[in-house]
């Protein structure tokens, strides 16, 4: 205590460096003061130690020729404790980092004796409180200023600009600020980043900084609510590169003065109240590489002339209100990687060389109304990771370049109209772990051999698919559903799918198949979901179901099904829906355990069972035992009136003789 309150008084007064005894002393109370709870075993400041032959040899340290400590990094050292006030007698630092630990506390007053520094980098902590504007006005060199990610509070420090004149890079994001942007900030006259974005600002987005003529990046968007629109006065930050005003609140059209930031390579725009057309402008936007104008209310199509932007990589149009035709020239686009327009009224085809760039890697069109076939080159680079064009209006089939497209990760096609097979080769895709191919109008068989280990979801419901499903569908170890509702499979189920120990639902529903539920279907533990209904299925139901733990969904409902409710069935504590109606099953259904959960309807239409908690059974025994006593009397009956005949013919030749 006695050392702290020595510090501090040298610090009052106006002694502005100390020996390097005296540093290593600084530098160990911050430490202390620093690690917190943690304990030095924990962080990373191991070294810092009283025993310690020069305090310039410490992790982070760096000092000048004087041996005056003038960089202190100790940024990622799990440092869970507080900044204390000691670190202003450090009056010599120029750089000073403690990003990415877990500092907590207020930014101390105390770092206003810090004048030559250039770089204050205290982001990704649990600071809080306001943020001490004044700490930063004596600090004329200062070049970086981020406290990014921390939980500051109050409004953003106002007045600075007149003193940070050499200030490149201020980034104030991610903390709880609010109140309005001060005018203020258009007035530092160095300023090339600025970032408030992920804090509760409201209030107008000031016009006037417009006046940050060096400003290359502007980080505006995400949590804060800002009233009224871009302003059209941004068109005049020539050197801006990147503009992200995402999710803040932004009403009206965009402008269209826009079209003049030149240098202008990120432009994101998207989850506002924008409205209105996308500025024909947009295309004189030369070095554009990356436009996200998803999740707005946009009207109009894309403009004809967006195939002049030939640095586009990404173009997400996606949850607006856009339609027409979608330009074909946009197929030309040499650098085009990922373009997703989803839930829009486009119509008319797809670009036809769409793809043929060699580097298109995600396709989203799905929820228009787009017609004509599936482009041929939409993997001709083979690096296409994702197509998604469902709920469409797509025909013809499946191009056969798909099969061999090997980087292909998800294909969601469902709800068009395509038709044919579907390519052998898709099956077998090393990286393909989702199949959505459902309400088309595929035909043909499945190919007899699949080796797709990452598949994870194979569903073709609602085909016209036939033939038998194959047994190579075993050998797609990852498989979680296999949906092949639907179709016009038909032929026994093959035991290989039953030694699926990751399946997790199966639908073969409304087909043909025939023959008996392969015992094997008790390996698969993790199924919850099993739907066999409206088949021709035969035999028994397969002893061992209890031990599919997990099986809440039962349907066998419209087969042949013969013989008893499997009794081991009351063990199924999972099960909360059960439909074995429609069959051929007979004898007493269990009465007890989780098959108490189940009324009459789950087994409707098999005549021949009964339930001994509403007396059913013993009516049918007391039928039976009607139906056996009838029997014997009506024998008796018989062989009595055949006595009588047979004594009245007696009779009658006796008659005749005498």
């Amino acid at each position: 205590m006695c050392c702290r309150l020595l510090l501090l008084l040298l610090l009052l007064s106006g002694i502005t460096s100390c020996s390097g005894d005296s540093e290593l002393t600084v530098l160990l109370q911050l430490k202390s003061s620093m690690i917190g709870t943690a304990g030095g075993g924990s962080n990373g400041l191991s070294d810092w130690k009283d025993s310690s032959s020069s305090h310039c040899s410490l992790s982070g340290v760096t000092c000048d020729e004087d041996g005056e400590v003038v960089s202190l990094d100790v940024s990622y050292q799990n440092l869970t404790g507080s900044l204390p006030p000691e670190i202003g007698i450090l009056s010599s630092l120029v750089n000073l980092a403690v990003a990415g630990n877990g500092l907590t506390g207020t930014v101390p007053l105390d770092m206003a004796n810090l004048t030559s520094l250039k770089l204050l980098n205290l982001s990704n902590n649990g600071f809080s409180g306001e943020f001490p504007g004044e700490i930063v006005r004596s600090m004329t060199q200062l070049e970086v200023l981020d406290v990014y990610n921390n939980n500051l509070t109050g409004q953003l420090p106002d007045g600075i600009a007149i003193n940070l004149v050499n200030l490149k890079h201020l980034h104030l994001g991610g903390n709880y600020f609010s109140g309005e942007i001060p005018e203020s900030y258009s007035e530092f006259p160095k300023l090339e980043y600025l970032a408030l974005s992920g804090n509760s600002l409201s209030g107008q987005v000031p016009a006037s900084l417009a006046r940050l003529e060096k400003l290359r990046e502007l980080y505006l968007g995400y949590f804060n609510t800002f009233s009224g629109g871009i302003p059209p006065e941004f068109g005049l930050l020539t050197e801006l590169q990147v503009l992200d005003m995402a999710s803040c609140n932004l009403t009206g059209e965009l402008p269209a003065s826009l079209g003049r930031l030149s240098n202008l390579c990120g432009c994101f725009l998207q989850m506002n109240h924008l409205t209105g057309n996308i500025p024909t402008e947009f295309s004189m936007l030369s070095d554009l590489s990356m436009l996200d104008l998803s999740l707005n209310n946009l009207t109009g199509g894309i403009p004809e002339s967006f195939s002049q932007l030939k640095n586009m990589t990404l173009l997400n149009l996606f949850v607006n209100s856009l339609g027409g035709r979608i330009p074909k020239s946009m197929g030309d686009m040499p650098n085009l990687r990922l373009f997703q327009i989803w839930q829009n009224n486009f119509t008319s085809e797809l670009p036809e060389n769409l793809g043929r760039n060699g580097k298109l890697e995600v396709v989203d069109v799905s929820f228009n109304r787009l017609t004509g076939t599936v482009p041929e080159n939409l993997c001709q680079g083979m690096k296409l990771k994702s197509l998604v064009l469902m709920n469409n209006l797509f025909s013809g089939p499946i191009p056969e370049q798909l099969g061999g497209c090997e980087s292909l990760r998800r294909i969601r096609i469902q709800s068009n109209f395509l038709n044919g097979t579907i390519p052998a080769g898709i099956f077998n895709l090393p990286e393909l772990t989702l199949v959505d191919m459902t309400q088309n109008e595929f035909s043909g068989e499945l190919p007899k051999e699949m080796s797709g280990k990452k598949l994870g979801m194979l569903a073709l419901s609602g085909n016209s698919i036939t033939g038998r499903i194959p047994a190579a569908t075993g050998n797609l170890q990852n498989l979680q559903i296999l949906s092949l509702d639907r179709n016009r499979f038909n032929n026994q189920l093959p035991e290989e799918i039953f030694n699926l120990r990751s399946l997790s639902k199966i639908n073969i529903s409304g087909n043909n198949i025939d023959g008996g539920i392969p015992p094997e279907i008790s390996n698969c533990t993790s199924l919850i979901s099993l739907d066999f209904s409206r088949n021709n299925l035969s035999g028994e139901i397969p002893r061992g179901m209890d031990q599919l733990k997990d099986l809440n969904h039962l349907d066998l409902s419209e087969n042949q099904l013969t013989g008893g409710v499997p009794s081991e069935m009351q063990y199924m504590s999972s099960l909360t829906s059960l439909n074995l109606s429609g069959n051929k099953l007979s004898g007493r259904v269990p009465n007890s355990g989780q098959l108490l959960m189940f009324d009459e309807s789950s087994y409707a239409g098999n005549p021949d069972l009964c339930f001994s908690y509403n007396g059913t059974c013993s009516s049918q025994k007391a039928k039976a035992n009607a139906i056996e006593n009838t029997g014997h009397k009506t024998t008796t009956c018989f062989s009595t009136l055949k006595l009588v005949i047979i004594v009245l013919s007696l009779c009658y030749q006796l008659v005749q003789c005498w």
